[in-house]
């Protein structure tokens, strides 16, 4: 029984240290406005291999986010209502592009979190 709650105590602070690992947070100024976010890292860019990007909020309307690698749509998603998405790739630099984009979109926030 006692090597059960040690084996449940240490899943548990796993899935705890791995679930947040985003180092940084941007948010859109104004969810009704188009904008073009540069998320940026102080890491080396020799020591950047991947991305990971967590978007969270609430749209009132339908918007979209892109973002972009060497000027092309990498990873694209569509924005209603409740706002939930995550995105992860590779990635060898030290930015990246979001760009937001409104369709009809009347209120709401959207948060990005992420590492690099």
């Amino acid at each position: 029984m006692r090597n059960a709650t040690i084996l449940g105590i240490l899943a548990a602070s796993l899935l705890t240290v791995s679930c947040d690992s985003y180092e940084n947070s941007a948010s859109v100024s104004d969810v009704t406005k188009e904008e073009v976010i540069v998320l940026e890292t102080t890491k080396k860019s020799e020591d950047i291999s991947s991305i990971n990007i967590k978007g969270r909020g609430q749209i009132d309307g339908e918007a979209t986010i892109v973002l972009m690698l060497n000027g092309e749509p990498y990873k694209t998603e569509t924005l209603k209502d409740e706002v939930q998405f995550s995105w992860d790739g590779d990635w060898y630099s030290n930015t990246a592009e979001i760009r937001y984009t409104p369709v009809q979109v009347n209120s709401g926030d959207l948060t990005l979190e992420y590492s690099f």
